[in-house]
């Protein structure tokens, strides 16, 4: 018997342990910050806050809108010129963020205003209340945000816009898309490949994968790439904030549609990356399936990672809201682990009733995209086409 409550207790004291220490280093790590704020103060090298905006987007009653407020926002590369050494000076930038807290935000858009306060980590957050009698909002539609000043009055100087995403009441499904190896060539599985994309790469060294920009820009509209854009697109990494810029460049540069990426923070508080994992990315997709409550869903993810097994969480928890599950595999014509790993989340996601296919590329996805009717079967022609294009180019 004593050995059995020594086993439970040992448990609870790890989660102690690890709780002590979380808290431990968010401490020290808010104390550091505190610290090299007033020294750069004291210095006269404070600097001038300034807002790095994300994308936003709009749901059925509210806008949501988030962004930082730092004081070395990251700066507009120079695609042609730039070489591996101003990537990496660009990539540390990044990471050595000085982010300003206690920055109160004022923010319009939609007819709506309201007011925030930046965190710790300079991240401030809105919900803005949607205005009834707004389905004539364009599918993007900018927001204003500007720092307030000590009597709470905006100051020019700091105006910035972001693009917010409004979702059309007729939209026919939503997509959440990962994006390391599901939408551009990470090699995250391979540390080193990946901090060598990190750090010594932009957005135009990234490489996207093979058709995936015609086969989102037809998911996106319908089948008819023509027309305005109809279903939304989220896009939901593991990657942290730090590189919402490269990302959004990249979507940009390779005609990839853009839509809100939803990304997760460095540090060490509980909800922050040293403790979230992948997780996030679950938490990520049920509150996206939560604020659009009358939207079908298509999940994107890759077998390197763990989206099959948060993908078929969700299918257990959301059944036939999720239309379908497609998971890229990272080394198509191998059976490997991965394939093996992804096997068990096919079967618990068929289980839940919501098909999970594992895919090669662009074209497969299309053809079974084809046969649940979330494309025409015009759009065939076009995603193959664009999946060969792109492989010669690489050839």
């Amino acid at each position: 018997m004593a050995g059995d409550s020594g086993d439970n207790e040992s448990p609870n004291r790890r989660d102690v342990f690890k709780t002590w220490l979380t808290q431990t280093a968010s401490s020290a790590d808010d104390v550091m910050d505190s610290g090299i704020r007033r020294l750069r103060k004291r210095l006269g090298r404070s600097g001038v806050p300034k807002i790095q905006p994300y994308i936003g987007y709009a749901s059925g009653d509210a806008i949501r809108l988030h962004g930082r407020v730092l004081t070395n926002p990251p700066l507009d590369p120079d695609f042609e010129s730039d070489r591996w050494w101003h990537n990496f000076s660009n990539a540390i930038g990044r990471f050595a963020s000085d982010e300003v807290p206690n920055v109160q935000i004022k923010a319009t858009a939609g007819g709506s205003a309201g007011s925030s306060v930046s965190d710790n980590e300079g991240y401030f957050h809105f919900d803005l209340s949607r205005e009834t009698g707004d389905g004539d909002q364009l599918f993007w539609s900018p927001a204003l945000l500007q720092i307030a000043d000590e009597r709470g009055s905006p100051t020019q100087s700091s105006t910035t816009t972001c693009d917010v995403m409004y979702v059309p009441d007729h939209a026919k499904f939503g997509i959440i898309s990962d994006i390391d190896d599901t939408i551009l060539h990470t090699g995250a599985i391979d540390i080193a490949t990946m901090a060598k994309l990190t750090f010594l790469g932009n957005a135009r060294t990234r490489a996207p994968l093979c058709g995936v920009a015609k086969l989102y820009e037809v998911l996106q509209h319908d089948g008819n790439t023509q027309s305005d854009p109809l279903n939304p697109i989220f896009y939901v990494s593991s990657s942290p904030w730090n590189l919402h810029d490269l990302l959004e460049d990249f979507l940009e540069l390779n005609a990839i549609p853009k839509g809100p990426i939803l990304l997760r923070d460095l540090g060490f508080d509980e909800n922050k990356f040293l403790k979230e994992g992948h997780e996030h990315k679950l938490v990520k997709t049920r509150r996206l399936l939560q604020q659009f409550d009358s939207l079908p869903f298509v999940l994107f993810g890759d077998s390197g990672q763990q989206d099959a097994r948060l993908y078929a969480t969700a299918a257990k928890e959301f059944g036939s809201r999720i239309k379908a599950i497609f998971i890229r595999d990272i080394d198509p014509g191998l059976a490997s682990f991965h394939d093996d790993r992804v096997s068990v989340y096919l079967r618990e996601a068929d289980e839940a009733g919501v098909p999970m296919y594992i895919v090669n590329d662009s074209i497969d996805v299309a053809r079974i995209a084809i046969e649940h009717r979330l494309i025409p079967d015009s759009a065939m022609a076009e995603v193959v086409a664009a999946t060969q294009r792109d492989r010669q180019r690489k050839a």
